[in-house]
């Protein structure tokens, strides 16, 4: 009996191994081949590679009938590899709670003890103590691992990434879009966030609460919108060059949720009669992408689009 979530299966068998390759490959529907966890920043690939040894190695041993086969060393590793897979996504919540730090690729917090420190600290001038050197003032948007444009990443300054920020009430963030990339609808419960464009083009969505209108707008180079705090917002790169925008959050700790990926981890029972009860979620739930760097892919339609231009589009997993 197939006791796996269909999205494992289809996940499983898209898997294949190159002969020299030690870690699996993907074809996505564009043929391109990937690596497993290539979204991640390699710091955290590497975690999760680590994450999905412990686990294989934490399962019973493999039956003695399996064992005794001799398949050639590619046949070996996919199979080996195949079964890491299954451990890894097939233990559901538990799993996901031990490395959702990693899979989710939420900010890290570079140096917990001095964000404790900094947090602990009775004046200015404490903190000021705690920060000798001009480095400890300097952050380098470019230099961080949610730096890309393919699809795009969220790159946060905040009490995680730059302990500087700690007690100064704010995150500035850098949202970089690829063509026809989007980030996906969410919310920040601690902070109202405002929103100016440096290049490109991007469209805009807000819903404030219940009974309110959607509020859109377009931005270019040089304009701005607000998404007030707990507010569920969406952009899109509508335009088929990159764009870049600059996020200024009242808070060092504001968090994020997206409300899909949020939404469909509810039970069945609850999220399926939400949609009216005839709708299978899990399958659903198998094709939203994992917030990743932040941004996702957008419309095919807009993709097709710019490469019909000769806009060239890069598309990974």
């Amino acid at each position: 009996m197939n006791i796996l979530p269909s999205r494992i299966n289809r996940l499983i068998a898209r898997i294949r191994v190159s002969p020299e390759a030690t870690i699996p490959t993907y074809d996505v529907k564009d043929h391109t081949v990937v690596t497993l966890f290539d979204d991640l920043p390699e710091e955290e690939k590497k975690a999760a590679l680590e994450k999905l040894d412990q686990l294989a190695s934490a399962q019973p041993a493999n039956p003695p009938q399996v064992i005794s086969v001799q398949p050639s060393s590619r046949r070996r590793r996919f199979f080996n590899w195949r079964i890491f897979t299954m451990v890894f996504l097939g233990l559901g919540f538990v799993a996901f709670a031990v490395v959702a730090s990693v899979v989710l690729a939420v900010d890290t917090t570079k140096d917990p003890e001095l964000v404790a420190k900094l947090r602990m600290a009775s004046t200015n001038l404490d903190r000021m103590a705690l920060l000798p050197k001009d480095e400890d003032w300097f952050f380098d948007f470019t230099k961080q691992d949610k730096y890309t444009f393919s699809p795009g990443g969220v790159i946060n300054a905040n009490a995680a990434t730059f302990p500087a920020t700690v007690g100064q009430g704010m995150t500035l963030a850098m949202l970089n879009l690829g063509p026809c990339s989007m980030l996906p609808p969410h919310l920040h419960p601690r902070a109202a966030n405002y929103v100016v464009a440096i290049s490109g083009t991007t469209q805009t969505y807000m819903i404030n609460e219940n009974g309110a209108r959607t509020v859109q707008a377009t931005l270019r180079s040089g304009q701005m919108t607000i998404f007030p705090t707990g507010s569920i917002h969406t952009m899109m790169n509508i335009g088929c060059e990159n764009a870049q925008l600059i996020s200024a959050l009242n808070s060092d700790d504001t968090g994020t949720l997206n409300v899909a990926n949020a939404f469909f981890s509810l039970p069945q029972n609850i999220s399926g009669t939400v949609l009216g009860g005839d709708v299978n979620v899990q399958n659903v739930f198998g094709q939203i992408p994992t917030p990743g760097t932040g941004a996702n892919f957008g419309p095919d339609q807009c993709i097709a689009a710019c490469a019909a231009k000769g806009k060239m589009v890069k598309r990974t997993f």
